[in-house]
């Protein structure tokens, strides 16, 4: 029988207690079918489900979960390129992509950051790593006026963050006050919105609208803050921002009560056959920027965590190949790149690397 000696016996021991996070941290990641709110003070969206059409896609679940332990043999094989963002004057429009979710918006003279999550996106420092670095770290932010969150998950709040930014603003989700709180940010600093309810300063406006997903960082809070996308509009732009959720008949409701949109920005990378119900996939990614009425595609949710377990590219090639197709114009700025109106970039630049 094969002995084990101590420093083996302590690995295996810390191995299995981290199998064990991740997939505590995983427990929700399931089908659930924007919202409504239960007995039990928790949500759950009230979707009526939808033919995916997912043919043309392979089940990836069977990779075990303990790939989110290590660096992804996904993931691009070189540093991929960005450029680092120029933040000494502040811009009438413009938005930094940051990688992943992570974006700042410049509009009516104020900065927006969305999801800002600067390191992994698990409960611990080895659990779902980035690809990369980030372009810019979370102590050279500039001065943010409002931190604009989606929802309650790792890889769109990180704690270290909102105790950076918690002289900030926050509007959020239902429900997600107690945490912040928590953290460090003021009760006053933060504006929760329910789907329809409009933020509004200046002229400034920032409305919250349905997704379908689900939230929680724990098996205690599971689904006890709610989920939305945003609109973020001022006289000049209208942008609809997605965060992450599944494809339904919302794009079109949305699309139809408050656009046409200068521009969409929608999830592409976290699609599995396995939670349909949650996630966008990519030829639904196009079908959602027409129901929106989107002039242009901004992609986000990709180049920055491997949580599909399929190839870093493979979305986006898709997207590319689909929008082309169906006359969908798109934006794809390396990370960090200022689009504003004089940029508006659709550089294929993850081609020149593995």
């Amino acid at each position: 029988m094969l002995k084990l000696n101590s420093l083996n016996k302590k690995w295996l021991i810390i191995r299995t207690i981290i199998l064990l996070l991740v997939l505590i941290a995983l427990y929700n990641f399931r089908n659930n079918i924007g919202y409504i709110k239960n007995m039990d003070n928790t949500f759950r969206n009230n979707t009526e489900r939808v033919d995916h059409n997912l043919d043309r896609y392979k089940d990836t679940e069977q990779q075990s979960l303990l790939r989110f332990l290590f660096k992804s043999k996904n993931g691009p094989k070189t540093d991929i390129p960005m450029i680092k963002p120029d933040f000494s004057k502040i811009n009438d429009f413009a938005i930094y992509w940051l990688g992943h979710s992570n974006a700042i918006i410049e509009i009516d003279n104020k900065r927006i950051i969305i999801d800002p999550v600067f390191a992994n996106a698990g409960p611990l420092p080895m659990i779902v790593r980035r690809y990369n670095k980030p372009v810019i770290n979370r102590n050279e932010l500039p001065k943010i006026d409002y931190v604009l969150i989606t929802h309650n998950h790792y890889d769109h709040l990180e704690k270290k963050t909102v105790k950076k930014l918690k002289d900030s603003i926050f509007i959020v989700p239902k429900n997600l006050s107690y945490t912040l709180e928590k953290w460090g940010v003021n009760k006053n600093n933060i504006v929760e919105l329910d789907r329809d309810e409009e933020f509004k300063k200046d002229n400034l406006s920032i409305i919250a609208s349905k997704a379908v997903h689900f939230s929680g960082r724990w098996l205690t809070d599971s689904n006890k803050t709610s989920w939305n996308s945003y609109i973020i509009q001022d006289k000049n732009k209208k942008i609809f921002w997605g965060g992450d959720t599944g494809y339904s008949k919302h794009f079109k409701e949305i699309g139809d009560k408050y656009g046409p949109f200068d521009i969409v920005a929608l999830e592409i990378d976290a699609w599995n056959v396995r939670w349909a119900d949650i996630h966008m996939f990519p030829h639904e990614v196009i079908k959602a920027t027409k129901d929106l009425k989107g002039n242009y595609l901004l992609p986000i949710h990709w180049a920055v965590y491997d949580l599909a377990l399929h190839p870093w590219k493979e979305s986006i090639n898709m997207v590319v190949d689909l929008a082309k197709n169906d006359n969908v114009k798109l934006l794809t700025p390396k990370i960090g790149e200022k689009l504003d109106n004089d940029n508006l970039s659709n550089e294929k630049w993850w081609n020149n690397f593995l």
